[in-house]
C-alpha cells in the first residue's frame, strides 16, 4: 500500500499492524465474552464463549486458514456475545438460534422483535421452527427475503 497523503490531528489516532503471511493477527475480543486462544498463525484456532447472561450470535470457533493469494485470514468473522433476553438483532454465520426473550417463558406484552440474517448473495436460508406458538389475534411472524415475504 503506498499512502501518499496522510494528515494527523489531536483528536485522531491512527494505528496499523504489518501481518506477516503466516499470520491472522488477533480476530478481537468480544464485549461481554471470552477470547481462548493467543496465537494467530496459519492452523491456530480461537475459540469464544460469552459471560453468564449472554447468548453467543455467530461462530464460537475461528480458524486462521491460508488463502490463494499466499496469506491469511479468520474463515468466519468475529461472532458477539447478545443479552439472553435480546429481542432482534443481526445473524451472521453458518447456523444460529434466534429465541424469544425469556425463552422459554413467556415475552413481554408488545415485544416487537426483527431478526436480521446476513448470508452470501445465491446461499439460501432455511428456518427450522423446533417450539413455535403464537397468541391468537396478538401474535405475527413475517418472513420477507428476496423471494417476497410470507405472513403467518
Amino acid at each position: 500500500m503506498l499512502l501518499t497523503k496522510f494528515g494527523l490531528t489531536c483528536q485522531n489516532i491512527y494505528v496499523f499492524t504489518v501481518l506477516p503471511s503466516h499470520t491472522c493477527g488477533n480476530p478481537g475480543r468480544l464485549q461481554n465474552g471470552v477470547q481462548q486462544g493467543t496465537t494467530f498463525n496459519v492452523g491456530d484456532k480461537v475459540r469464544y464463549s460469552c459471560n453468564a447472561g449472554y447468548m453467543l450470535e455467530g461462530h464460537a470457533l475461528l480458524s486462521c486458514v491460508s488463502n490463494s493469494q499466499n496469506s491469511a485470514s479468520w474463515d468466519f468473522p468475529l461472532p458477539a456475545c447478545r443479552t439472553d433476553d435480546a429481542c432482534g438483532g443481526t445473524l451472521r454465520g453458518q447456523s444460529g438460534i434466534i429465541t424469544s426473550p425469556h425463552f422459554p417463558s413467556e415475552y413481554n406484552n408488545n415485544a416487537d422483535c426483527t431478526w436480521t440474517i446476513l448470508a452470501e448473495v445465491g446461499d439460501t436460508i432455511a428456518l427450522i421452527f423446533t417450539d413455535f406458538q403464537l397468541e391468537d389475534a396478538y401474535d405475527y411472524l413475517e418472513v420477507t427475503g428476496t423471494e417476497g415475504s410470507s405472513l403467518w
